[in-house]
C-alpha cells in the first residue's frame, strides 16, 4: 500500500520518542509535547505540517530533592559523550518520563529534572535484582510503564520489573528520587554481604525495586525483541497484559496475581524461518522482530525482516486475534523505538532521525495523573541535613574546620559516620580526637564548601570550575563516589584546548583516577585529527612535560589507523 512518510531529521542518532501531557493541571490539560530523544538531548518535535525538531529542552540533574537547600541552582546534567538517552516512555502513575542513559533508568519530572532511580549510568554490564542504586542492568533497550506503579525493562534475555514506590503516584511525593539515607542504607547492606544485596528495612521500601519475572530461560532467547502494556483496549477487551517480542514470536503475558506460569502465544513460533509470511496466531512467521508498539485498538506493530537475508525492514501489524498483516515493506534500517504519535503517524527510530509513516492509526491515551493536593513537600532525611548545614553556626555544631583562611562549622558524629578521613582524624586514639579545630592545609575553601554538603546530603552541585579540585579533595577525604561524579565533571567539560592539561592532571593523581586517565586517552586519540589544527602547542607541552604518555598516544594512534591501499 502507498504510504505517505517523511523524516524529522536529528543530527545524530535518534533514541526515540515520546509524547508527554504539557499541563495536567492547567486549562491545557489536553495539550502534548512530543519528545526526541537525540543523544544527550531531549528536543521538541512539530508532527504535522512541516517535520522539524525544535530546539533542545534545558535538563538538569536532582535538585533540592536529594538534599540540597532550595535555594540551591539546578545543575544543568552533563552526560558523558558515551552514554546517550534512549526509548523514552510515559509513566502516569508518577506523570514521569522514563528513559535509558548507560545501563541506568532515569526519570524525567515536568520540570525537565532527570533522575537515577535504578541501576548506574557508567556500570558494567550485569544482573543484579535490588532496590535503586543497588540494582544492575546488562543491555537494557525496551522499557514499557503499566500506568500502575511498575515499568518492564527489556534486558537482553530477561525482563525486569521496576516496581514504583507509593509516594511516586502523581508525582505526590518523592516517588523514585533515590534517597540518600535509603542508599546508603543499600550500599552498606550490599558491602557487607558482598555483593549488590538490598537493605532490609524502610530503605528499600523509598526506592524502585528491581526484580526479574520468573520466565523459562530458554523462552526469551536470544533475547527480547520489544516490549508494551496493554492495559484493556476496546479490540482486545481485556487488560493487564505484557506484550513481548523474542526474535520470532510474539507473547501476552498477563499479570497479577491470578497471571499464569507461562506467557500465552499472540502469533509466531520458536523457530526462525528464511522469509516472514503472514497468516494468524502459530501460523504466521517473523524472520527477526526488533520493536513493537501498541496502538489504541489494541493491535501490536511490529519491525521485522521481510527475509533473513535483508538489510531493510517491514511494518507488520498484529491484531488482538493473532493475525499478522504485512503493511509497509522496504523501510530502511531496523529500530527497537517504534512510537504512535498524537497525529496517528506510526514514527521509526532512524540513523538520521525519526521516519514518519502516515497510517492514520490510534494513539492509545496520554493519561495525566491529577493534580497533587495542596500542602508542604514531605520532609526527607537528606533535606534536613542540608537544612542543618545551612543554620550553622546554630550552636549545635561541636567542630570547626579552617580550609583557606574560610572556617566551616560541622557535627563531629556527621563527619565521621560519612567520612573514613574524618573517622581517623576524630577518632579518640589519634591527636584529634578532641580537638574543636581542624584545619585542612593545601584544600580549596570553595572546593570544600561543595564536598561538606556531599558530607551532610549525598549530593553536590559541583561547578566546572571546581572540579578538579573537588575530585582531588573527596579522594584525600576518601569520598570515592564524590570523586567520581566531580571526575564526569571534569570528562564532561573536556576539549581540545584542555584535554593535554587533564591528561596531565590525571596521570599524576594516582590510581583513583586512573579510569578517568583512560577515557582522557581515547578522548585524545579520537580527536587527535582536530587538535592539530585547534590546539597544536598543547601536543607540544605534552612531548615535553610527558614523553611516555605521549608516545604511548602517538603509538596507540598509529596502531588503529587504518592502511592505504
Amino acid at each position: 500500500m502507498a504510504v505517505l512518510q517523511g523524516t524529522i531529521r536529528c543530527d545524530a542518532m535518534c533514541g526515540g520518542a515520546v509524547s508527554r501531557p504539557l499541563e495536567s493541571c492547567g486549562p491545557d490539560a489536553a495539550a502534548t509535547q512530543t519528545l526526541v530523544a537525540c543523544r544527550r538531548e531531549l528536543m521538541g518535535a512539530s508532527s504535522r505540517g512541516v517535520l522539524a525538531l525544535g530546539p533542545p529542552l534545558q535538563l538538569f540533574e536532582e535538585p533540592e530533592r536529594l538534599g540540597c537547600h532550595p535555594a540551591t541552582p539546578r545543575r544543568r546534567l552533563a552526560l558523558s559523550p558515551s552514554h546517550e538517552l534512549t526509548s523514552p516512555v510515559w509513566d502516569a502513575y508518577s506523570s514521569a518520563v522514563y528513559m535509558f542513559a548507560g545501563n541506568a533508568v532515569l526519570r524525567l519530572s515536568g520540570d525537565n529534572t532527570l533522575t537515577v532511580v535504578a541501576g548506574r549510568v557508567g556500570a558494567k554490564p550485569r544482573f543484579v535484582d535490588g532496590p535503586g542504586l543497588v540494582a544492575r542492568f546488562d543491555t537494557p533497550y525496551f522499557l514499557a510503564s503499566d500506568g500502575a506503579g511498575a515499568l518492564y525493562v527489556g534486558d537482553e534475555g530477561r525482563i525486569r520489573k521496576l516496581q514504583l514506590p507509593p509516594a511516586e503516584a502523581a508525582g505526590l511525593g518523592q516517588g523514585g528520587q533515590l534517597q540518600v539515607a535509603a542508599e546508603q542504607g543499600s550500599a552498606a547492606a550490599a558491602a557487607a554481604a558482598g555483593g549488590d544485596q538490598p537493605a532490609e528495612g524502610g530503605a528499600a521500601a523509598e526506592q524502585v525495586v528491581v526484580s526479574t519475572l520468573p520466565l523459562q530461560d530458554d523462552l526469551l532467547r536470544p533475547g527480547v525483541g520489544g516490549l508494551a502494556f496493554d492495559g484493556g483496549s476496546t479490540e482486545c477487551g481485556g487488560g493487564g497484559r505484557l506484550i513481548f517480542a523474542t526474535p520470532h514470536a510474539l507473547y501476552r503475558l498477563p499479570l497479577g496475581a491470578a497471571a499464569p506460569a507461562a506467557p500465552v502465544l499472540l502469533a509466531g513460533a520458536k523457530v526462525c524461518e528464511e522469509c516472514a509470511a503472514d497468516g494468524r496466531g502459530p501460523d504466521a512467521r517473523f524472520t527477526w522482530i526488533w520493536g513493537l508498539v501498541l496502538d489504541g485498538e489494541g493491535a501490536v506493530w511490529v519491525m521485522d525482516r521481510p527475509n533473513r537475508g535483508a538489510v531493510t525492514s517491514a511494518v507488520r501489524r498484529v491484531a488482538a486475534d493473532g493475525t499478522v498483516k504485512t503493511v509497509v515493506l522496504n523501510v530502511g534500517g531496523r529500530s527497537p523505538n517504534l512510537t504512535i504519535l498524537p497525529n496517528g503517524c506510526l514514527a521509526i527510530r532512524h540513523e538520521h532521525g525519526l521516519l514518519v509513516l502516515d497510517l492514520g492509526l490510534k494513539p492509545q491515551p496520554i493519561a495525566a495523573a491529577p493534580c497533587p493536593p495542596a500542602g508542604p513537600p514531605p520532609r526527607t532525611l537528606p533535606g534536613d541535613y542540608g537544612a542543618l548545614l545551612d543554620r550553622q553556626p546554630d550552636g549545635t555544631a561541636d567542630v570547626t574546620i579552617v580550609v583557606g583562611g574560610r572556617t566551616f562549622h560541622a557535627h563531629r558524629a556527621v563527619l565521621c559516620a560519612r567520612s573514613d578521613y574524618f573517622r581517623q582524624r576524630l577518632g579518640g586514639d589519634f591527636a584529634d580526637g578532641n580537638a574543636q579545630q581542624l584545619t585542612l592545609p593545601d584544600a580549596d575553601p570553595d572546593a570544600f564548601e561543595v564536598t561538606l554538603r556531599f558530607v551532610y546530603t549525598g549530593v553536590a552541585d559541583i561547578p566546572p570550575a571546581q572540579a578538579q579540585a573537588v575530585a582531588e579533595l573527596a579522594d584525600r577525604l576518601l569520598l570515592p563516589e564524590l570523586s567520581q561524579e566531580a571526575q564526569a565533571a571534569v570528562e564532561a567539560s573536556v576539549s581540545a584546548g584542555t584535554v593535554v592539561g587533564l591528561l596531565l592532571w590525571a596521570e599524576a593523581r594516582g590510581p583513583a583516577f586512573c579510569e578517568l586517565l583512560s577515557r582522557l586517552k581515547a578522548w585524545y586519540v579520537k580527536h587527535r585529527a582536530a587538535m592539530v589544527g585547534e590546539a597544536r602547542d598543547t601536543i607540544k607541552r605534552l612531548a615535553v612535560e610527558s614523553p611516555e604518555l605521549m608516545g604511548l598516544l602517538e603509538g596507540f594512534r598509529n596502531v588503529k589507523r587504518p592502511r592505504r591501499g
